[in-house]
């Protein structure tokens, strides 16, 4: 018989596998409400929580990605990103200094961030727009995107953080897993926009900025090479 609340997920030894890696995870703290910025206070994430996990996307030394899906009227999917390391002091401040610059400016190619806890191990989660897509260098490695539309591509998002530098939002970590896109309509999103920051010992723009153009070169320079072996971005 298969789940009640995963109706499409494995089984394991009789038991449904997603349940099973929800109460793994030791949420104590996920806010109730996901468009709840901040404030954390909330329900644990196993049993009749607001959120339950469709699928783990990806997993580092640092953090590890989940799909969502929030149980509110529209069932939409959210992506649940939770830290390994103890959150910083200040994180739950500076998340929220971050929701209000995106108040004012953000841009459709951006995955907005908009809620935050930190759960009873101390460790930092954070809830953003779940965007579908694959990593850019990954489209191009496989063919589906030609290099001359991913460079593009990263001409485009380098424009628009380009633009959030002017209203003081860094991204802190553009590497290729950050970097999506659809190769059918070429849409691109840019992951964990200003995350990064927010675990940094001091708030260092500048090195931020710097860091930003640094990573959309490195995505340039991992490209097949134009003829004459030219850059493509203007840095």
């Amino acid at each position: 018989m298969n789940c009640i609340r995963h109706p499409r997920a494995a089984r394991y030894q009789g038991d449904c596998a997603v349940c099973l890696l929800e109460q793994a995870l030791p949420f104590d703290d996920v806010a109730a409400d996901p468009n709840q910025a901040g404030a954390g206070g909330g329900r644990p994430l196993s049993g009749n929580a607001p959120l339950t996990i469709q699928l783990p996307l990806g997993s580092t030394t640092s953090a590890s990605v989940f799909l969502v899906r929030a149980q509110t009227s529209d069932l939409r999917l959210l992506r649940l990103k939770r830290w390994h390391r103890p959150a910083p002091p200040g994180f739950l401040v500076r998340f929220d200094q971050l929701v209000a610059q995106f108040a004012d400016w953000n841009h459709a190619d951006i995955a907005v961030p908009f809620a935050a806890g930190i759960d009873a191990a101390g460790r930092a989660w954070v809830l953003s727009e779940f965007r579908q897509g694959l990593p850019i260098l990954e489209s191009v490695k496989t063919g589906r995107l030609h290099p001359d539309r991913a460079a593009a591509v990263l001409v485009r998002l380098l424009g628009i953080t380009r633009a959030a530098h002017a209203k003081s939002l860094t991204h802190g970590s553009i590497v290729p897993g950050n970097v999506i896109v659809h190769p059918q309509s070429e849409t691109a999103s840019l992951l964990d926009f200003g995350l990064a920051p927010l675990f940094a010992d001091s708030m260092d723009r500048a090195g931020f900025v710097s860091s930003d153009l640094a990573g959309f070169a490195a995505l340039e320079r991992a490209l097949p090479a134009p003829p004459r072996g030219l850059s493509r971005l203007e840095l």
